[in-house]
């Protein structure tokens, strides 16, 4: 099978950036443990969050530490 032949992965074809899709999952952890009112786990996702905020922005110095953890973190209602 060629290269070419092969399928796109869904990153391909998906606009979103790794710290987007990254975000977007927390995000949804996020909720769904303050939705359950487990305050450990969001506290524990909140945490995780800041750890993928710290290496994101050691790779980029553009990389927007603050609204990275406003996104996971706001409810996007």
């Amino acid at each position: 099978m060629t290269t070419s032949a092969m399928p796109a992965t869904a990153l391909e074809r998906c606009p979103e950036t790794v710290d987007q899709l990254i975000a977007r999952v927390l995000s949804g952890a996020h909720q769904t443990a303050e939705a359950l009112d487990e305050p450990h786990e969001a506290r524990a996702i909140l945490h995780v969050a800041h750890s993928f905020a710290d290496e994101l922005s050691t790779l980029d110095a553009r990389f927007d530490r603050l609204q990275f953890i406003k996104e996971v973190t706001e409810d996007p209602s």
